[in-house]
This record gives structure tokens, sequence and C-alpha cells, in this order.
């Protein structure tokens, strides 16, 4: 074993010297070489990068946006949530996962198109998907619960979680007329 070691040990310093060599009587191309790859590297990280973003908001309009039915939904794109809260005056926003037993629940009632008539307002809908952690600590939410929260001037002003509803049938409509009435067109 000692002496595969030495062997490989060896070659490999030999190698090196033979690159010194090469790199040391060709220095103007090794330069060239070496700043293309630092420039090619710095352009493969900044496009991989972009590439995730895009990625995602590709996945979640078409897997998640485009399920959406009802009317009164606005979605909201993957990473702007925070920018959106701060941009507009005031704005209702309905935080959850895409799946579950209280989405599944609260996409049901929205369907309903004698539920619609009754709801007086629209609001944006922010999935959980990606990040999940870290919306969960910003607006300090369950992930796994549907949390509908006001904001007036980036500040939350009011919330209420689905899951603390008794009758959801019965009590969610009035509770999202309950939140401050403002115009999302606006």
């Amino acid at each position: 074993m000692e002496r595969y070691l030495a062997i490989v040990k060896e070659k490999t310093l030999n190698f090196w010297q033979k690159f010194i060599i090469i790199v040391s009587e060709n220095e103007r191309r090794s330069l060239m070489i070496a700043a293309s790859l630092v420039i090619f590297a710095i352009l493969f990280s900044a496009s991989a990068a972009f590439a995730q973003k895009t990625i995602r908001q590709d996945q979640l309009d078409e897997l998640v946006f485009d399920s959406l039915k009802s009317d009164h939904l606005i979605p909201l794109n993957y990473r702007t949530v925070d920018q959106k809260i701060k941009e507009t005056k005031a704005i209702s926003i309905m935080f959850s996962q895409p799946n579950g037993t209280s989405f599944d629940n609260v996409m049901t009632i929205l369907d309903d198109p004698n539920q619609q008539t009754m709801l007086n307002r629209k609001f944006y809908y922010y999935p959980i998907v990606y990040d999940s952690e870290t919306i969960a600590q910003t607006y300090q939410l369950d992930p796994r619960q549907v949390t509908f929260i006001f904001f007036h001037n980036g500040k939350e002003k009011n919330r209420f979680v689905v899951e603390g509803l008794k009758d959801l049938n019965n009590e969610f409509i009035p509770e999202l007329n309950r939140l401050p009435m403002w115009d999302l067109k606006k």
C-alpha cells in the first residue's frame, strides 16, 4: 500500500511540474484560459440562481394557480409577498399549502357559486411550497394551516386561522367579510 501511495505521489508531482512548465511558457494564454473559466463559472452561477426562481414560479403556475377556480383568489407570485405587502396600502393574503383537508374545504366553499355571492372581497393567495420555514417565521404562522392575514401600510392588522373556526360552512365567509374592506384594484 505504501508503494502504491508513493507511485501516486510521484506521478502527481511529475504532472504538477509539467503543468507549471507549460503554464510558465504560455503565461498569456494560461491567463486567458483562467479568466475565461472564472467568467464562465460566474455566468453559470448567476444563470442557475435566476433559473431556479423562474422554474419555481412556472411550477407554481402550472401545478397550483392553474387549478384555482375561484374568482376571489388572486395568485401572488413566488417570492413577491414581502414586496407586495410593502407596496400595497392594504392587502389581504391567504397563506396555505396547496393541499390538505382545510385547504380543500376552503376551496370547496370558495368554488361554490352560492357562497361566492356572499363574499364581498377578493384576496391574494400565496402558496407555501418553497421556503416554508422562512414564511412561517416571518409571519408567525403554521404552514400546515390556512391563515388569512390583513396588512395595512405593511403591518399586520388582523388575522384568522381556518382551523380555529368551529363551523367552517357557516363561519368562514362572515369571518372573511369581517376583514377590513379595501379595493384590491388600487
